[in-house]
């Protein structure tokens, strides 16, 4: 994004986003603002007054001393008042702030809920999604800081000018003069951040997660028993250094010209103070007016510098939060530059008998030039049961997360009930447990719950996905029943077995009446054999009025599928009943003859 994208996504997207999320609050903190910015003014005016009333005071003028008490009480009660208006606005500050990163998280979590699954396993994504939610919604919010104290410095500088043209117009154009190197020392200062930033998200996200191999639960057990730590430790604090000394070198550069920028700043004082001297020497200036006009002079090179210094924070900002404004316009549905559009024929016969059909389809992961599936046709019928076999790499779970509508293929079509899944969120009435199912550290109920939220609160619903999988039995253990806290994350949970969240993450896909497609992505891989023949047992009874698919690698569990579909690179070899693909002797004859031979030998140890 060029500068002026970057000024115009700043003051066209996020300033009038911040505006929104408190227009009332903003208004009153500008007001405010606006008068505090007059104080120094002011304070200049009376601090003359006063050296004025206690010069003649001091040479003996009784009469001067109430006036110059008067002066010194108006100074406190301006003192007072910018004092109780700091405060004011530090709370106002502070609610804006709140409101509109409590909008602007809400805005991110909206958009990640919104884009297409692929999204999530692209790098370049999770390097963007790095920058967003690491402190680029709170930049966003800081422009306001910025913004604000540029406001009050401008007003606060206009009079100042004001003051000191009236004494010579010379001084007013060297203060102005001050803010040129000071801007644009800060403003490279705060490009080369942003680029530095940009370069160092992988390898900071990397650093992420080498610390949290070091500390997670998950990780720990294999960490310890393989004596990790040392290598991990080392990889970590050779990745951190790195970025750290390239952030080091970065801040040395902006000492440096800092420091140049500051000289130049007091080169001007100097000056600028030799000069009223000089005038001040001629007799044609009070003792008042010397003192008020040293007193501009530094409260105009001040505000000149808060004004460089927050127009290029408004700039880095700026850079920031283009990251954010990117994220917000990314296309919702990836759209893929190789996607065919040719017409894929589909078997009438299949399309009128409804069910799953699936035609031609191909899916490709980003980046990577092998597709993953090639060309699968296939069709289930209405309360048919499918098994999916293969072999680590086959694209099983390619295929399922296709279905599930999780990936959008490059080509072919996949059509529920004779409507598109992608184009029909009404033929998408499908659940799912995925191998890596989450185990969220919330309550049972939760856990189960989230299967249809909109049935959360409906207890026999609850129970009876409960009882499905024995997870009844498992809540009459907890102390909280189905309302109590899971997992080690937080104080007072309780923590399950592997096998145990396996049947929460079953119960969950249960808990979803409604769904008419149910897909298992080897739904039996952390119980123990015993649970898992009971599982198998009950089968058709849980999928009873439901088409289901299984992905298994254990090839028993597939011997009462109506369908079995196997799959080898990205394509399906074989497809039909257990019995016919035995009498084929092809790939699935081997694989459930390999499988029934280490049974057999594992029996007769």
């Amino acid at each position: 994004m060029n500068h002026k994208g970057v000024i115009r996504g700043l003051f066209f997207e996020i300033m009038p986003f911040i505006w929104k999320s408190s227009p009332a609050r903003l208004l009153i903190m500008v007001v405010i603002r606006i008068l505090d910015a007059l104080q120094p003014a002011v304070q200049i005016y009376l601090t003359k007054q006063l050296v004025e009333q206690a010069t003649v005071l001091f040479q003996g003028d009784s009469k001067m001393l109430v006036p110059a008490l008067t002066t010194v009480g108006w100074q406190a009660l301006f003192f007072l008042t910018s004092l109780g208006s700091r405060s004011i606005t530090h709370m106002l500050l502070l609610v804006i702030k709140q409101k509109a990163q409590y909008k602007m998280d809400r805005v991110i979590a909206d958009k990640c809920s919104r884009l297409d699954y692929i999204y999530f396993e692209e790098s370049e994504y999770y390097d963007r999604l790095q920058r967003v939610t690491q402190g680029l919604a709170y930049r966003g919010l800081s422009v306001l800081d910025h913004f604000f104290l540029v406001l009050q410095s401008v007003v606060t500088l206009i009079s100042l000018l004001i003051v000191l043209t009236s004494f010579h117009w010379m001084l007013s154009i060297g203060v102005l003069c001050l803010i040129i190197p000071s801007f644009i020392i800060n403003m490279k200062l705060g490009q080369k951040r942003y680029e530095q930033m940009f370069r160092q998200t992988p390898s900071q996200r990397k650093v992420s997660y080498l610390m949290s191999l070091m500390t997670r639960r998950e990780s720990a057990k294999e960490m310890k028993l393989f004596r990790l730590y040392p290598y991990i430790m080392d990889k970590w604090g050779s990745l951190y250094w790195k970025n750290a000394k390239e952030k080091t070198e970065l801040e040395k550069n902006g000492q440096f010209y800092g420091g140049f920028s500051e000289l130049f700043s007091y080169s001007f004082t100097a000056l600028s103070t030799i000069v009223v001297l000089f005038i001040s020497y001629t007799g044609s200036m009070t003792v008042g007016v010397f003192v008020a006009m040293i007193q501009t002079v530094t409260t105009a090179k001040d505000s000149i510098m808060l004004i460089a210094a927050n127009l290029s924070g408004i700039y880095e900002n700026a850079l920031f939060t283009s990251d954010l404004i990117q994220f917000l316009h990314l296309p919702d549905k990836k759209q893929d530059k190789t996607q065919e559009k040719e017409v894929v024929y589909i078997n009438p016969l299949a399309l009128a008998s409804g069910g799953l059909v699936v035609t031609g389809l191909s899916f490709t992961y980003p980046n990577q030039t092998e597709p993953a599936l090639s060309d699968i046709e296939f069709h289930i019928k209405p309360g048919q049961r499918v098994a999916v076999v293969g072999h680590n790499g086959a694209g099983k779970s390619t295929l399922a997360k296709c279905l599930l509508g999780l990936y959008r293929p490059q080509r072919g079509q996949m059509l529920w009930k004779g409507k598109d899944i992608f184009e029909d969120d009404d033929s998408r009435a499908v659940s799912a447990v995925f191998q890596d199912f989450v185990q969220y550290q919330l309550t049972l109920r939760e856990n189960i719950g989230f299967g249809n939220i909109t049935s959360i609160d409906n207890e026999a619903q609850l129970e009876i996905a409960a009882a499905k999988t024995g997870v009844d039995m498992i809540s009459q253990r907890l102390p909280g029943g189905y309302d109590t806290q899971l997992g080690h994350e937080y104080e007072g949970g309780k923590e399950l077995s592997h096998g145990q969240w396996q049947k929460v993450a079953l119960s969950r896909s249960y808990f979803n009446a409604d769904a008419e497609l149910v897909i298992y992505d080897e739904p039996t891989a952390a119980l123990d054999p015993l649970a898992e023949a009971a599982l198998f047992e009950r089968f058709s009874e849980l999928v009873e009025g439901k088409t289901s698919i299984m992905i298994s690698h254990r090839l028993g569990s597939c011997r009462n599928a109506d369908l079995i579909l196997v799959l080898k690179g990205g394509r399906i070899v074989e497809q039909g009943t257990h019995e016919e693909l035995l009498r084929l002797h092809g790939e699935y004859a081997q694989m459930y003859k390999a499988q029934s031979q280490w049974y057999e030998s594992v029996a007769v140890v």
